[in-house]
């Protein structure tokens, strides 16, 4: 018998697991959030609010900034996030996250 597809092996980016205090600004709300994961293409965040799937949203993250993503995914509390920003601009932030937190 073979085994199922795991979506995680297709993965682009390797995920870093951390635990960051952040924002989201959704329509014009701010709403707390947590980064669980992020990686090179998107981040894990949970929150208290249900986000529609290809939302446009911006994630603050203090000190490092403000970042355009998208939501790919929403599984409340959780949702999957794309980075839509500059490329530099989100390695910059995932290693200076990864190397903060």
């Amino acid at each position: 018998m073979s085994e199922p597809n795991n979506p995680a092996d297709d993965r682009e980016f390797e995920r870093k697991n951390i635990l960051f205090a952040a924002n989201l600004v959704v329509g014009g709300n701010k709403i707390d959030c947590k980064i669980i994961n992020i990686s090179f293409g998107g981040a894990q965040v949970r929150t208290p609010r249900t986000l529609a799937p290809k939302a446009e949203v911006t994630l603050e993250i203090d000190p490092f900034g403000t970042f355009a993503m998208e939501v790919r995914w929403c599984r409340k509390p959780d949702a999957g996030l794309k980075f839509k920003d500059d490329s530099e601009k989100v390695a910059e932030l995932v290693m200076a996250i990864a190397t903060y937190a």
